[in-house]
């Protein structure tokens, strides 16, 4: 299998708008994207998303021309524009800065781009009042930026990016200086434009609760590297390494030995205690985990593992059962749902959290914690699926040099023989 290449790339489908191939670069010694690889089709709204600094916007700024890469390519539509500058791309970016003109009023604002391209003055007025009547600010053009809301400029912005119809729209972090009420709403207005317009939009952010709301994919990003793409559901719901599962909501991570696997279900030993506490804590716990896809031929009894479990389905009850019986810590509320932590010993702090938990808890109950098989999943297996994420790179690395080194024997022995 060739190596890092994690998603299908420059695939045949027609629909397929834009491709990158085995990106790198790198900015002095620090390597910032690691051969990423990925295919967009058109009319999808894809996140980007990830903590500062894993190269989400250096992924965006390569696709719009402003960073060259070191090695790799980029097409669109087919075409390769690794080499061509920002205003030969059909390509439109929207900054959290808005970057509005602010000596112009809103309609010439948005028809500064038509104007460049020299379209005639009563399509320019015809497109304009289309997109301020899709942003929901008709009526609005005669005003300046120095009087518009922040909501209300991001609008405009988008406004302008769009009336030239271009075939992807990046957005880098656009509503990241909007209070949370106009970000949630601006949320519901975006994804409105977006399936209005049929254009692909690339959205770049570090908010998990914005690439769930909005987005048909996500790409889940961490140095420099994509750990996971997939629909909100399958990165929320069946995280593939232990980084989306805590990147992306709150899970908790529950290590052991591998017992056994039955009918679909691995049982593991969970190492929880010392008998170090003021209470006898049980050395370990079995705990279930359902496996996805064809994680059983990764697995073998003996080997450790690592269980992921989000924080609102693990349970808890005050009577003694099956799970893991460990100490409340705290409780507190955020959010609207009840937190509770639990000293997990050496599994460290678990966390339940959910709306409607027994509130009557309190630091120093004991309680079992426990899931429903389907509720654990089983994280940072190797996996060859083409649509999965595979070791990374060093692990590659490690495995190129050990075939190397095998082949080499190989040779050498053949000479011997010879």
């Amino acid at each position: 299998m060739a190596e890092n290449v994690l998603y299908p790339v420059f695939s045949s489908d027609p629909k397929v708008i834009l491709e990158l191939e085995h990106i790198t670069k790198s900015f002095g010694s620090t390597q910032v994207l690691k051969g990423i690889s990925l295919s967009i089709k058109q009319g999808e709204f894809i996140t980007f998303l990830g903590a500062s600094g894993c190269g989400k916007t250096t992924t965006l700024r390569i696709i719009a021309g402003l960073e060259t890469p070191d090695a790799g390519s980029v097409r669109l539509n087919g075409k390769d524009v690794t080499g061509l500058e920002p205003n030969q791309r059909d390509v439109n970016t929207v900054f959290q800065n808005y970057a509005l003109f602010p000596h112009m009023d809103v309609f010439s604002n948005i028809a500064y781009g038509l104007k460049l391209k020299k379209v005639p003055k009563k399509e320019i007025a015809a497109r304009v009042e289309e997109m301020l009547d899709l942003v929901q600010l008709s009526g609005y053009g005669k005003r300046m930026p120095s009087e518009l809301s922040g909501g209300q400029k991001q609008r405009v912005a988008i406004a302008r990016a769009v009336v030239n119809n271009p075939q992807v729209l990046l957005l880098d972090e656009p509503l990241g200086a909007l209070d949370l009420q106009l970000r949630r709403q601006m949320q519901v207005e975006l994804k409105r434009i977006q399936k209005r317009l049929g254009i692909t939009f690339i959205y770049i952010t570090h908010d998990q609760e914005e690439a769930l709301n909005m987005s048909d994919r996500i790409v889940v990003m961490d140095n420099g590297r994509f750990e996971q793409v997939g629909t909100p559901n399958e990165v929320y719901y069946h995280p593939k390494t232990s980084y989306v599962a805590r990147f992306v909501g709150t899970a908790n991570m529950i290590s052991g030995r591998l017992v056994k696997v039955w009918e679909n279900i691995a049982y593991i030993d969970a190492e929880i205690g010392d008998n170090s506490s003021s209470w006898t804590r049980p050395l370990t716990t079995e705990v279930c985990a359902t496996l996805t896809g064809d994680q059983e031929r990764f697995l073998k009894p003996g080997q450790t593992v690592t269980v992921a479990v989000r924080s609102e389905n693990l349970l808890l009850q005050k009577e003694v059962g099956p799970g893991l019986r460990l100490p409340v810590m705290e409780k507190n509320f955020a959010g609207g749902l009840l937190r509770i932590s639990l000293d997990g010993g050496k599994l460290g702090e678990l966390i339940a959290s959910r709306q409607g938990m027994d509130s009557s808890l309190v630091p120093g109950d004991l309680v079992t914690a426990s899931w429903a098989p389907e509720h654990g999943i089983i994280v940072d297996l190797a996996c060859d699926e083409p649509d999965s994420p595979t070791e990374n790179r060093d692990k590659a690395d490690k495995r190129k040099e050990k075939h190397s080194m095998a082949g080499n024997r190989i040779k050498k022995q053949e000479g011997q023989n010879g």
